[in-house]
């Protein structure tokens, strides 16, 4: 097992640098084709012009920005993450419960959750807590429902053993249900914080609050576009930095996916 891991990290290891190498490609040939009039440099700027926008905003105000945006959505993580999986496994190990609260998921899920921030700016005001807010039901969702088809699948044999050997509830959920929905877990939280992500940066934009959202949106209102590239970039760089976690996780606790 050991060497199939290690294996698997080599394999890892190579497909990530295969991937940074498309990348260089593609910003090589973007940097091309806006130096040679292929394409329009004022709309679409070369790498090299994104740098330095991205330098001149690193020498002002960005990672004071940053700090405020990632903290922003990490309270929201918190507070829609952490009873989205205690409910989504509680609905997914107890069918009664599922049934009773589908109809209800079913019919707030599909709502786009920034169409409520409003309604969370009239009870909470325009500070913290109503963005905080709007990300946690954001993230809640996907978490819940993710973890809740996590324990559903566990096939039911499993429960019956731990009962025969004497288990109760809270055995069969520490040895069977939580590990066994790990990977869904993990996966649903990874599309929270996309999620959240998301509509943290939306949220800056309708009230422009500090945030990597208002530089965004400063860039815009000013026409300075590789400033604006700029800041999408340290927006990926921060989903990537995010995603990172998860993905350890992912590959330490859940060895067989």
């Amino acid at each position: 097992m050991r060497a199939a891991l290690i294996k698997l990290g080599f394999a890892d290891a190579r497909d990530r640098l295969t991937a940074a190498g498309i990348a260089l490609l593609l910003a090589a040939l973007w940097e091309l084709a806006a130096r040679g009039g292929w394409i329009d440099m004022y709309l679409f700027p070369p790498p090299s012009r994104i740098a330095k926008g991205l330098v001149t905003l690193a020498r002002n105000d960005l990672a004071e920005n940053v700090l405020i945006t990632v903290g922003r959505l990490l309270g929201g993580l918190l507070l829609g993450v952490v009873p989205g999986v205690l409910f989504g496994l509680a609905a997914g190990s107890l069918p009664r419960l599922h049934r009773i609260v589908d109809p209800f998921i079913a019919a707030i899920h599909p709502l786009p959750k920034i169409v409520l921030f409003p309604l969370f700016i009239v009870i909470f005001g325009i500070g913290e807590w109503s963005k905080v807010s709007s990300i946690a039901l954001t993230v809640f969702f996907p978490s819940m429902i993710n973890s809740a088809a996590g324990a559903r699948q566990i096939p039911p044999l499993y429960r019956e053993v731990i009962r025969n050997y004497g288990g109760g509830r809270l055995a069969a959920f520490r040895h069977v249900i939580l590990p066994g929905s790990l990977p869904m877990i993990l996966n649903g939280i990874r599309v929270a914080v996309n999620l959240g992500l998301l509509v943290t940066i939306a949220m800056e934009f309708t009230v422009v609050s500090p945030g990597i959202g208002s530089i965004i949106w400063l860039a815009l209102q000013t026409m300075r576009i590789e400033q604006l590239y700029a800041g999408i970039v340290v927006i990926s760089v921060i989903g990537v930095t995010l995603n990172m976690p998860i993905q350890w996780l992912l590959r330490r606790t859940a060895q067989w996916q």
